[in-house]
């Protein structure tokens, strides 16, 4: 099977190196990827109305014989109207800017052709406005699967390729994992594929989905269990304490009650001799660096070097600030990155290999196989979602080949998890909750706001902007096609409106230097209005934003809708957070952004988010993406998950399974 899913996409029919490029930088890479783009709703297309059986508004598919064509306008603007009739009345159908359809011989007057559409009353007639259409000799009643675009690919083009990937899939394809889900579902990982893709009456599409769920966690989980057993191992004990004395007593206000609970434990598992794998999860904004430069201090006093990780190169420059500023009188805070010039690498990797350097930051270009240290003696991971679960390790075996003692592990994260879950996803490490903010940080006020009062939402944006303030706003897709706003179309009218704040868009989809260029222009203060997907949730740090406003803010997950707050509101000044439900929002849906408003916990949140969202109600988008997965949702499979962690079959992933899986674990430089 998983030799099947490998195969790249240029392998297909139809898709060559431009549009297999194209689809890459979106994450898509070879067949298995375009399996996973599973449908974000199906269509019932099996049965056909008669005219005189329409309603208004509704969408429909229809069939009757053409009995006029006729076209108005000229140019581009060319409009093609045709008159449709059954025994039971007549509709027109118009499409716009298709002059070209007056030559299509399959419309010619006479013909019996199917649409599909919106039907409307217009001065007592119906019509619809450019509907699907087809011959009705070539319609196949079906239950139709609707995905989201992807690379420039509409719906009908992805299924068309899903469609002549699976008729080329050979039959009884089977995974490893096909008998040990048994115990949770019963299909194939086959059956699931197709099922999902190309559903019949007898079959049900979550079932499909749940069958493709199992198959990532069960991966996930087994690796997780691989790197618990490997976690035990006997580390320098670092007693020690001077410098991080020194270090707490500098600070510019004392330790909050959950900063001092968590340097306490990371203290204790330093001085254990035991090796340290601890993840501290830290509300947006608790304090966590702090802590870590505790903790840095504390190695450094005992003679050993540190090394953080972090996900992006915006955060790791951030840290790298940061750090130097708190650890500023015990040695160089060094940053490492796999744009910096070839000399300074030199210079660095020197320094690192003979000791001089103590402490150092970086991304991905930390775990390339030259940078060797003199006497690495403990490794952080900054928001640590972001990475594999092998990755979380590699940093901490970079350590000289002749060093016998374990180097300790200190992972971070700001995701609201709650413990339950946590315990269950990073079950090898020991987990410390930090709760509550830092003093001189202020609650951001978070406010409900219907679109009818976007007039005054321009009005206050433009006195954050005269007080030297920034401003995210976030809209829910990329694509034009999609529902709501789009980062180009929002961009565009903010642009209108602020032609002086140098408004640029952000999204995942970018190249890695142009993300970087964009979130530089909004940190220096080029760019004042940021228009991004939730690509900003975790990790970037402006303490000049002080306004976010996030569109549709209904089909965030509550714990995904404090990530994106906690952008705001990171100084002493008062942060806002406005959000804007769409259109057709529902009351269960205001009232999960009301608590929103009433409630600033992250972890308060998550545990809410399971209660609404944990029992299978449908609330929009899938929030997919989180900690790395790919189909997972964890309010949506929180008992899928316990429940697996808890009856793990035992089996070794293959290098195939987790190449696919978990593509994060093959280790890149940025």
């Amino acid at each position: 099977m998983y030799a099947f899913l490998h195969r790249p996409l240029t392998d297909l029919d139809g898709i060559g190196s431009k549009l297999a490029s194209a689809l890459a930088s979106q994450g898509c890479h070879c067949w298995g990827d375009l399996l996973l783009h599973v449908p974000k709703r199906y269509q019932d297309d099996r049965k056909i109305e008669t005219i005189g059986n329409l309603i208004e508004s509704r969408e429909i598919r229809l069939a009757g014989c053409i009995i006029d064509r006729r076209a108005q306008g000229i140019g581009r603007k060319r409009q093609v109207i045709l008159r449709l009739a059954d025994d039971h009345g007549e509709i027109s159908l118009l499409f716009f800017h298709s002059g070209y359809m007056m030559h299509d011989a399959r419309l010619a007057p006479g013909n019996w052709i199917t649409a599909r559409g919106m039907a409307k009353r217009w001065k007592g007639r119906w019509q619809m406005a450019h509907p699907e259409w087809q011959p009705l000799a070539a319609f196949r009643p079906t239950i139709r699967p609707v995905y989201a675009t992807l690379g420039g690919l509409s719906s009908k083009r992805i299924q068309r390729y899903l469609e002549l990937m699976l008729a080329s899939m050979p039959t009884g394809l089977a995974s490893p994992l096909d008998i040990l889900a048994r115990q949770w579902s019963p299909l194939t990982l086959d059956a699931a594929l197709r099922g999902i893709h190309q559903p019949s009456e007898t079959t049900d599409p979550g079932s499909c989905l749940l069958r493709l769920k199992l198959e990532e966690l069960l991966v996930y989980l087994a690796l997780m269990r691989e790197k618990r057993r490997e976690a035990g191992r006997a580390a320098a004990p670092m007693r020690r304490a001077e410098a991080s004395r020194r270090l707490q007593a500098g600070l510019p206000y004392p330790l909050t009650d959950a900063q001092r609970e968590a340097w306490d434990a990371i203290q204790r598992d330093l001085a254990s001799g035991q090796r340290m794998h601890r993840l501290v999860q830290g509300d947006v904004g608790a304090g966590k660096t702090w802590v870590a430069a505790l903790a840095m201090a504390h190695a450094m006093d005992n003679g050993w070097q540190s090394a953080m990780l972090a996900p992006t190169e915006v955060l790791a420059r951030q840290h790298a600030e940061t750090l130097s500023a708190l650890l500023n009188d015990f040695g160089e805070v060094a940053l490492l990155t796999g744009g910096m010039p070839s000399r300074n690498r030199q210079k660095l990797l020197k320094g690192l290999s003979d000791g001089s350097v103590p402490f150092v930051v970086g991304t991905h270009a930390l775990l390339v196989e030259d940078v060797r240290f003199a006497r690495l003696g403990l490794a952080i991971v900054d928001e640590q979602h972001r990475f594999g679960v092998r990755q979380r390790w590699a940093l901490a075996d970079q350590k000289a080949p002749d060093q016998a003692s374990a180097v300790h592990l200190l992972s971070m994260t700001a995701t609201p998890i709650p413990r339950s879950l946590a315990l269950a996803l990073y079950g090898d490490m020991d987990l410390t909750l930090m709760r509550g903010m830092p003093p001189g940080r202020k609650p951001v006020e978070t406010r409900l706001l219907p679109t009818s009062k976007m007039p005054a939402l321009m009005g206050g944006m433009r006195r954050i902007l005269a007080q030297g303030g920034r401003i995210y706003w976030i809209v829910p897709r990329v694509d034009e096609q999609e529902d709501g706003r789009s980062v180009a179309q929002r961009t565009e009218i903010l642009r209108k409106h602020f032609p002086d704040a140098g408004v640029l868009g952000l999204h995942g989809r970018m190249q890695a230097d142009e993300k970087q260029r964009t979130l530089q222009a909004f940190a220096d203060g080029s760019c004042s209005i940021l228009v991004s997907t939730t690509v900003v949730e975790v990790g970037v740090n402006v303490p000049e934003a002080r306004l976010i406003i996030i569109e549709q803010a209904e089909r965030y997950g509550l714990a995904q809708l404090h990530q994106l707050r906690g952008r705001v509101g990171r100084s002493d000044e008062q942060g806002y957070c406005i959000l804007i439900p769409g259109e057709d929002v529902g009351q269960a849906g205001l009232a999960r952004l009301r608590t929103m408003t009433q409630c600033h916990d992250g972890l308060e949140l998550a545990e809410a988010d399971l209660k609404l969202r944990g029992a299978g109600d449908a609330l929009g988008l899938r929030q997919s993406g989180s900690v790395g997965f790919r189909l997972i949702d964890l309010a949506e499979d929180h008992a899928l998950i316990r429940a697996c962690h808890e009856a793990l079959p035992s089996f070794t992933p293959s290098d195939d399974m987790i190449r696919f899986w978990r593509p994060v674990e093959a280790l890149s430089v940025d």
